[in-house]
């Protein structure tokens, strides 16, 4: 902590004398709640705000913030004239107001936040406490929330703005939510604008970046259940404190603990999350085109392909939690009659201040014996990807914004174009009686609106994000690719990437023959785009409306993740052996 001691000359003091302005034992101190620092002042017409003449100097939107003043026993302060109004201790103000003497006074003006005292120096309250770096939220639903940083604090926007909030330390006041936002947004800024000298992560669960030493243990003793967000029936969450000889956070039964969560939803992480770099992997196309069952072949192949042809294993990274979607890929695979409809798994998140239905994770390992990675996989329901479905309403899809890779899979079988080149419609499933012919280009379009808004890009920019375009059931319109088949692009334990870029070319250039606008708006979302043919059946329904379980034979659904797996590490796809 600084302490600055302002002083002024006995010149001044006369002035001030004249003036009608008193010295008397008081004096202004304030503390900045962003950067830290104590100042105090001992006159009047003492300014603050963030340019260089000012008295009280600190991070402010404008250059002037306002002017205080002691008069007698008590301080005053006036707002400029560009400030249109602030907040002193939780009450709105547009004009002149006193700042009580003898009490911590809570100010917060033009984007900065301060706690004032006005008093002797014998009375002065300890400000050491006081950490600006760690603030919670005290959710009266959900009891104390953090800690985090001010930017962190906009997650928290649609609690009601009486909701208080207080720096670590400060615990006879706090800030009301609603006069922090504004603060909240500009550290927001100025942290977006420095790279951050701590390791960050992406929780899987809620897609809320958060520091690793604000990843919360998960209490092991059965009596330490009832959790603030999840609920009577989870074990507790809780920030270490005490650990054992091994390191390990202990609980306030002094059990050792093993699992983590993620401070901002409270799901658990899977092991290893903190030591192992995760990439995600987004899968979007329209309502009823297949997906699940892309995702569910596409997963197996890569347990097979990735060991036999590279020597890198590829397990469920955590079976607990990819329970639903392994029993989903059990039954594919060995059941006897066709699978009812499937849909895509979700579960609620605490998200924004409420549950909100997001996609499941699942999570798988891929490791070598130098190179360990998590690859995250969501599947999105065609519903929440549709333009009607706006991203404040449906969240579903902020898992695109921090994707290593984007799958759209596009079903030709229900595009009216690709079906009048179809040699027989026999056994091919029907379109739904809604499905308009731009549905799935309109789909893109919608993805890429959200892409740019999220992240701010301008028009023209273009994501770095490889996005694989999957033309599904290819069993159904091979033909139209002629007698030469598409060249295998692995072999000998290679992944052979020009003869995946010369593929791409072929079905690209068919693809754009008959449906051009799929691949418009795919180019106009990245700069790395590829094409792809894959089957997750291997064979056609038979004129069932849903797969034969049990009797599929997938083909080249592993190409996109590999192609993808390329691009981020062109050693890996190599097999020493």
């Amino acid at each position: 902590m600084k302490f600055t001691a302002l002083k002024l000359d006995a010149n001044s003091r006369a002035w001030y004398k004249w003036a009608g302005i008193h010295f008397m034992d008081n004096k202004l101190y304030i503390f900045d709640c962003i950067s830290g620092k104590l100042r105090v002042a001992e006159g009047a017409l003492m300014p603050i705000g963030h340019g260089e003449g000012n008295v009280f100097r600190c991070q402010m939107s404008v250059d002037v913030g306002g002017t205080f003043a002691l008069r007698g026993r008590a301080c005053y302060f006036f707002p400029h004239g560009s400030v249109e109004s602030y907040s002193l201790n939780g009450r709105r103000e547009s004009n002149e107001a006193i700042i009580p003497p003898g009490m911590l006074n809570l100010l917060v003006l033009a984007g900065g936040c301060f706690i004032c005292w006005v008093g002797s120096e014998t009375d002065l309250p300890d400000f050491g406490s006081v950490n600006p770096q760690e603030w919670y939220v005290y959710d009266p639903l959900n009891g104390s929330q953090g800690p985090h940083t001010l930017a962190e604090l906009l997650v928290y926007s649609a609690l009601p703005a009486s909701t208080p909030v207080a720096p670590a330390g400060l615990t006879s006041r706090a800030f009301l939510l609603g006069d922090m936002l504004e603060v909240a947004r500009l550290a927001a800024r100025e942290e977006a604008s420095r790279p951050s000298p701590r390791r960050e992560v992406t929780c899987p669960h809620c897609w809320q970046r958060f520091r690793l030493e604000h990843t919360l243990a998960i209490a092991a003793h059965p009596t330490l259940n009832r959790d603030s967000i999840l609920g009577e029936y989870a074990q507790q969450r809780f920030t270490p404190i005490d650990y054992d000889a091994q390191g390990y956070p202990v609980d306030s039964m002094g059990i050792s603990v093993s699992e983590y969560a993620c401070p901002w939803c409270h799901h658990k992480l899977p092991p290893f999350f903190a030591s192992t770099a995760q990439h995600i992997v987004s899968l979007i196309g329209a309502p009823e085109a297949g997906k699940t069952y892309y995702l569910a072949s596409m997963l197996r192949e890569l347990e097979y392909t990735l060991p036999r042809e590279f020597g890198i294993a590829f397990r469920d990274a955590d079976p607990s939690a990819n329970a639903a979607f392994n029993a989903l890929r059990a039954q594919l695979y060995t059941a006897a009659t066709p699978l009812p409809r499937q849909a895509p798994l979700y579960h609620a998140v605490w998200k924004g201040g409420c549950y909100t239905s997001l996609p499941c994770p699942f999570i798988y390992n891929l490791s070598t014996d130098e190179k360990s990675l998590a690859l995250v996989f969501y599947d999105t329901a065609g519903a929440d990807c549709a333009p009607e479905a706006t991203s404040l309403q449906n969240p579903a899809v902020g898992h695109l914004v921090a994707a290593s890779l984007i799958i759209f899979y596009f079903d030709p079988t229900v595009d009216p174009a690709f079906r009048k080149l179809l040699s027989s419609e026999d056994g091919l499933p029907h379109p739904a009686a809604d499905a308009p012919e731009q549905q799935q280009a309109l789909l893109l379009s919608e993805a890429e609106m959200r892409l740019r808004t999220a992240l701010h890009l301008p028009p023209g920019h273009k994501l770095q994000v490889p996005l694989a375009v999957v033309i599904g059931k290819s069993d159904t319109w091979q033909n139209l690719l002629g007698a030469e088949p598409l060249l295998p692009v692995v072999s000998n334990g290679q992944y052979r990437p020009a003869l995946a870029e010369a593929n791409s070319e072929r079905l690209r250039q068919l693809l754009f023959s008959i449906s051009p606008q799929i691949c418009s708006n795919a180019e106009a979302i990245s700069t790395h785009v590829a094409y792809f043919a894959a089957s997750a059946l291997g064979t056609p329904p038979a004129g069932e409306p849903q797969p034969n379980a049990g009797k599929m034979h997938p083909d080249r659904v592993a190409e996109p993740l590999l192609w993808a797996l390329h691009m981020l590490d062109d050693t890996l796809l190599s097999n020493p052996a």
